[in-house]
């Protein structure tokens, strides 16, 4: 009986072929946050707060997760713990308003939740 071997491509020779994955939490489906954004080149799903882990579940490879930087059901630092909880590597990025000291916000979430890359980017205005 012949072994069956299972290769994985190279991604320096195959580059992936579908777009990167931003998992879009808390926003409207008409605020399109993607504009303007490092991640506007990814496919964009959104999805409510509470669908986040089966999100994760279905797609572990997502390369973004977005959201604001508070809103009605949750604010970054509850989606930061529970990224954390799941076990994310990708970039969590949080739009934000205008901020005086972003950095502090940054800080304090990569403090509390160890080995999550974390971004705050402005809103952009259109």
């Amino acid at each position: 009986m012949e072994q069956q071997r299972h290769l994985l491509p190279d991604a320096s020779v195959c580059p992936p072929i579908a777009p990167s994955l931003a998992l879009l939490v808390g926003f409207q489906r008409n605020e399109h946050p993607e504009l303007c954004m490092p991640f506007s080149g990814a496919r964009c799903e959104t999805l409510p707060y509470a669908l986040l882990h089966a999100a994760l579940a279905c797609a572990p490879w997502a390369e973004y997760v977005v959201s604001p930087l508070v809103s009605d059901q949750f604010d970054a630092l509850d989606l930061a713990a529970q990224l954390s909880l799941a076990g994310y590597r990708g970039r969590y990025v949080v739009v934000t308003p205008p901020l005086p000291a972003p950095n502090v916000i940054r800080q304090e979430l990569e403090q509390l939740c160890p080995g999550l890359k974390v971004e705050l980017i402005p809103r952009a205005r259109i």
